[in-house]
């Protein structure tokens, strides 16, 4: 019999998602994977910390959502994961993947280089800050990439698709771009490209322009701008 190492239990999910994604999302399916993210928290050390899991959907609400900036899945590392997708809390080392999405900001935006990780603000404006798989176990990356997180990312997708707000979508590596079909409506903006780490970065990362292209698919459709400053 594995060693519970944890006595936390899954937090619910936020209410405003749980409606939104009735329609898409079966009770039994959802039921069932959060049986098996209690499962992993019980046997593992696994990131983010369990009241941090739905974060992403905390601070982002379904009517609130602009942005979609969808990665891979968390930092496998000690206090770095806090529930959205490359972000850490402050006072936090910049992990290299953040690094190359800050030189981005800095290249594409004019903005100085963030002295925090912490991408808190964008998440309060309407970006949805999400991985594929929403944890990991410690020091082992991609290791709960079998969990059904499918299920959650393509109701939430099928969710925003439907919308009648025009929303951009970060797809940032090949796990992430696998979910691209489910987006359809004209409305919005799919942007594809590579995975942000130092060991893909190189593919067209650098010279992707999120940052820029967004802002101006919201001007052609006189929509407010995220403001991408993460200094106060």
């Amino acid at each position: 019999m594995p060693k519970r190492i944890k006595t936390e239990l899954l937090p619910p999910f936020p209410i405003k998602w749980e409606n939104a994604l009735k329609p898409h999302w079966e009770e039994e399916m959802k039921e069932a994977l959060k049986a098996e993210i209690q499962n992993e928290y019980d046997k593992n050390i696994v990131y983010p910390e369990i009241e941090n899991i739905w974060k992403a959907f905390s601070l982002t609400p379904p009517e609130n959502v602009r942005v979609l900036i969808l990665g891979q899945d968390p930092y496998h590392g000690i206090h770095q994961a806090n529930g959205l997708s490359f972000s850490v809390d402050n006072g936090v080392k910049i992990p290299p993947s953040l690094r190359n999405i800050f030189k981005l900001y800095c290249s594409n935006t004019g903005y100085n280089q963030p002295k925090s990780g912490n991408l808190g603000k964008w998440a309060e404006q309407g970006v949805l800050l999400l991985n594929s798989s929403l944890s990991v176990k410690k020091d082992q990356p991609g290791s709960h990439s079998y969990l059904p997180y499918e299920q959650i990312l393509n109701a939430v997708l099928t969710y925003l698709n439907k919308s009648k707000n025009g929303i951009v979508f970060w797809l940032l590596g090949n796990q992430a771009q696998v979910h691209s079909s489910v987006i359809t409506n004209t409305n919005h903006l799919c942007l594809k490209t590579s995975h942000p780490s130092p060991l893909s970065a190189y593919r067209g990362f650098h010279e992707s322009q999120l940052f820029s292209k967004t802002d101006e698919f919201f001007k052609k459709r006189e929509l407010n701008n995220i403001n991408w400053c993460l200094e106060s």
